[in-house]
């Protein structure tokens, strides 16, 4: 089994594993999306580019990557506490940048708006829209929960298969910012640090915690980016509109002061592992600090 990169903090006795790159003055804290497997590895290229100028944190919720698996119950104050005690641990001072990933940006949106003096600025990466609407899709998704266990479940490959698996994903992956030793462990250790029933609770969740942030709001002096996938690469004319419809009220709720920008050409797998888009990502948010902080 591989190696963690970073340090593992305990929290309610089990471990959290959170890597940290940079020196810089601001702290950015990147938080991954639903069922991704080994966050801080697979946000490599991306924190290598903003440690040129910050401090860039992930945290590996539990039951991600080299984390430990939890019974605790999934709800907002949890994720947001244990955030919260994951970076003081690791010795990292409020102010944060938060930037969230897909579902993570609700239990961002819980922090900002509950400790909005220890937030310094919200960049969601594509993150789920807290709108009603949104909720309630999600919540008729949770009937797919079975076979999204079976799903998770690795595929039994030889060594063989294994090797090719790697080189296809070297190919693919290498010229997006990985190195090979970051694309091998990827590829060797899916399915073996997965804790399936906390990803499952999360999940089922998820509604539950977009209802409860949408009673909160978000202080109008803290500035938001939203990054957002461009929708017409990915969507059918139904599915745009429908999914138009989820952005324009999550734009609503957070408010005019939120700044949206969409990444031409992307979808929404694009703007997690970043591909070609991590140095225009990079870019759009030097220019979103610098707007907001140097005046």
């Amino acid at each position: 089994m591989a190696t963690p990169h970073g340090k593992l903090v305990q929290i309610n006795d089990r471990n959290m594993h959170i890597r940290q790159m940079g020196l810089g003055e601001k702290t950015i804290v990147l938080l991954p999306g639903w069922g991704v497997p080994l966050p801080t590895v697979e946000f490599a290229p991306l924190m290598r580019e903003l440690s040129k100028k910050y401090t860039v944190c992930t945290i590996e919720f539990f039951g991600y990557g080299y984390s430990d698996g939890t019974d605790t119950p999934r709800t907002n104050e949890n994720y947001v506490e244990e955030i919260r005690e994951a970076l003081t641990l690791a010795g990292l001072k409020p102010p944060y940048v938060l930037m969230p990933y897909s579902c993570s940006g609700i239990y961002s949106e819980y922090y900002t708006a509950k400790y909005p003096e220890e937030i310094e600025g919200l960049i969601l990466l594509d993150c789920t829209p807290t709108t009603q609407n949104y909720a309630q899709v999600l919540d008729i998704a949770k009937n797919d929960l079975d076979e999204m266990e079976s799903l998770s479940k690795s595929p039994e490959l030889s060594e063989a298969e294994y090797e090719e698996a790697i080189e296809a994903d070297i190919a693919e992956y290498t010229e997006h910012g990985y190195t090979i030793e970051e694309i091998r462990e990827i590829v060797e250790t899916i399915g073996t640090l997965y804790h399936m029933d906390t990803q499952i609770a999360q999940f089922a969740a998820l509604p539950k915690n977009i209802l409860e942030v949408m009673t909160m709001q978000i202080p109008k002096e803290i500035p938001i980016l939203v990054l957002l996938y461009d929708l017409r690469v990915q969507l059918d004319d139904d599915e745009l509109d429908e999914h138009e419809k989820y952005l324009k009220g999550h734009m609503d709720r957070l408010g005019e002061h939120a700044k949206c920008i969409i990444i031409r050409g992307s979808t929404h797998a694009d703007i997690y592992y970043h591909r070609n888009y991590r140095k225009i990502i990079s870019k759009e948010i030097d220019e979103f600090l610098g707007a907001v902080y140097v005046q």
